[in-house]
């Protein structure tokens, strides 16, 4: 066949009108074929960009962007439906530049942009596929610029930046690119966009980070450079992205920080410095940019804050915690969008979906929760 110049000329602007479309980058997205077989998940995370789910196998699923490689896949190809990435996974940790998981041998492995060091294995370069870095681990956390491991003996271990003085060795212009040994008797730790929140053992409460909205609960907005302690009585503990969420001893919620859109649930708009009391029978904390998710004892799943089907309903934004569901035994949120597990071991997605990263099989956002489906 002969193309004249008219013809080329049209396939070449068709070309490049598909090449800018919105929320792409790197490769072009992978939606096709359409995702159709139901499926079962015992644990889901999320970020922005990217979502990780492992199912009733414990095989690692991912979706999403995946710039900086973050998926795990061996490339930086873009994703808008759950792909098969490896087996024998038991828990999973994902943010925009890392994801790090736990295997059923309690080996961590980590994936993502390793431009600074930050991901904690020396200045290797990142192809993309899971690093094995540390062993004996019970729990983990991906954080923007840190990734974070508690190893069996409850000592917390972590690699990347130290703009907050966590490394006490270490200038705050400096990044560690492998883990360091930082604290003690650490049951879970749990990162924000730039705070951090630590639980120890005994149940007290440790905070350090960026604090202009009032994230840490500490009754000033000054940064704080080093943990200090809060409080005491804590079992559960979420730092979102400029907002806390915490549970205490007796199973009640509490929440500091960031409130422009209600996503404290206290009924006002008004920002804390001070954890305020929420609600009581709490189980479970998620939450996204501006708005929270809460299980309660019987299962019933609560939000509040920002309303842009980022929780599954139509309507207004919430000051105060709404039922949104019932029967979920899982929850997971980042920015706009949210995730939920149900009792019968179904996962349900729903709102903004620009990079794929609730895996519906294209980019089209979501308004209300629905089944995530594989191919």
């Amino acid at each position: 066949m002969i193309w004249n110049f008219f013809q080329i000329t049209t396939v070449s602007l068709l070309l490049m009108l598909h090449s800018c479309k919105k929320g792409s980058s790197g490769e072009s997205p992978i939606a096709d074929p359409q995702p159709t077989l139901d499926a079962t998940f015992l644990h889901v995370a999320t970020s922005e960009l990217n979502t990780m789910a492992i199912d009733n196998k414990n095989v690692l699923w991912s979706t999403g962007d995946n710039r900086g490689a973050v998926l795990g896949l061996g490339n930086k190809n873009k994703y808008t439906a759950f792909v098969r990435v490896l087996d024998q996974v038991k828990t999973v940790s994902v943010t925009d530049s890392r994801s790090m998981i736990i295997k059923s041998d309690n080996s961590v492995w980590t994936s993502g942009s390793n431009s600074f060091g930050e991901l904690g294995i020396g200045n290797s370069t990142s192809n993309g596929n899971f690093v094995k870095i540390a062993d004996a681990a019970e729990q983990i956390e991906a954080g923007p610029e840190n990734g974070f491991l508690i190893k069996s003996d409850h000592t917390l271990w972590a690699s990347g930046f130290n703009h907050y003085q966590i490394f006490s060795t270490l200038s705050t212009a400096d990044v560690s690119d492998t883990f360091q040994k930082i604290a003690e008797n650490v049951q879970a730790i749990s990162a924000g966009q730039a705070h951090l929140l630590m639980l120890k053992t005994d149940g007290s409460l440790w905070v350090c980070g960026q604090n202009v909205d009032g994230q840490l609960g500490t009754g000033t907005n000054v940064e704080q450079r080093g943990f200090i302690k809060v409080m005491d009585g804590v079992k559960t503990i979420k730092a979102c992205s400029y907002h806390s969420l915490i549970i205490k001893t007796d199973n009640s919620l509490w929440a500091t920080g960031h409130n422009e859109y209600g996503e404290l649930g206290i009924g006002n708009n008004i920002n804390q410095n001070r954890f305020v009391k929420v609600a009581e029978g709490v189980t479970a904390l998620a939450g996204g940019r501006f708005f929270s998710l809460s299980i309660k004892m019987d299962g019933t799943l609560w939000a509040c804050g920002y309303n842009n089907q980022t929780f599954g309903i139509t309507g207004p934004d919430q000051n105060e915690f709404i039922k949104v569901a019932d029967n979920v035994t899982g929850i997971a949120a980042s920015e706009y969008h949210s995730l939920m597990i149900k009792n019968d071991r179904t996962m349900w997605s729903t709102g903004s979906n620009t990079y794929g990263e609730i895996g519906a099989g294209s980019e089209r956002s979501l308004p209300t929760f629905t089944k995530v489906k594989l191919l």
